[in-house]
Formats: C-alpha cells, structure tokens, sequence
C-alpha cells in the first residue's frame, strides 16, 4: 500500500533544488516568516503578534495547527542555524505567484516592533534577492508599511 502522506525520495538529492528538509508550500512560508522573526537581535523572547497573525489568518495557512506549524519550522531553524540558511532551504518551495504577497508579510514582520535591525535589514535584502523583488518594488513596499506602522 501507497503512503500518501511521505514525501517521494528523490532519486539524486544532489540535483534536487527544494530543500528536502521543508515539505510543502505552507511550512515554507512559515519558515521564511520565522527567519524574519529571528532576524530581529534584539528581540526579547515575546512573540511577534504579525508573525503570529499572519500564521493564524491567512490562506496558505488554513488547516494547519499554528502551533505545529511553528514548532516545525522552529527545530528546522535551529537544524540550520540562520536566518538566510533557513530563508534558502525553504524558497525553492515557494511559488512565483505567492512571494511577493509573502514578501510583504515578511516586511511587516520585520518592522512589528518599529524598529529594524542591520540584522533584519540583512535579510531584508537576502529575501529580495531570492525572491527576485526589484528595487522599485521593494522601495514602494517599505514606504507604504512606514506609514501603516505609524498608526
């Protein structure tokens, strides 16, 4: 009998682009969340609310346990140790059509506190690389959270 729920092995990992370490599109997302949240050096150890929002209400993420969820993409974050090593085993996972949605997402996660450190700028750009935002994207994205965040 089949098992469904086991991801196929793949026959040569070394030609493999998707991290074999992240299984699906939603733990992806979280992961990449998460490397934005851990980006922040000067966090204090309370959760991040948009984090911890985004990983409750959004699309991608219906009929996941947020807790799991991030308890996941937390022990895959520790396995690799960074920010952009966890940003890298997880975007080959990502759909074209969802990383610029989840590019915003990660913006707002990394100013939830008002402030953004070299750290999370450090992945700022990281991300925008990966992902392939341009420049002019990417500008507009920050002045447009700046002035939600004001509220």
């Amino acid at each position: 009998m089949m098992d469904f729920f086991k991801p196929k092995p793949v026959s040569n990992p070394e030609k493999s682009t998707a991290s074999p370490l992240v299984l699906n599109e939603a733990e992806a997302c979280a992961a990449v969340l998460l490397a934005c949240v851990r980006a922040n050096e000067i966090d204090d150890g309370s959760e991040n609310a948009v984090y911890a929002g985004t990983i409750r209400n959004r699309n991608i993420f219906i009929g996941y346990d947020p807790r799991l969820l991030t308890d996941i993409v937390t022990a895959l974050y520790e396995q690799l140790g960074s920010p952009e090593a966890l940003v890298d085993a997880a975007a080959d996972m990502i759909r074209e059509q969802t990383r610029l949605p989840l590019f915003y997402h990660c913006l707002d996660v990394i100013m939830a506190d008002g402030l953004v450190t070299p750290s999370e700028h450090r992945i700022f750009l990281h991300l925008k690389k990966k992902f392939g935002i341009d420049e002019e994207l990417a500008t507009e994205a920050l002045e447009v959270l700046l002035v939600k965040n004001l509220l």
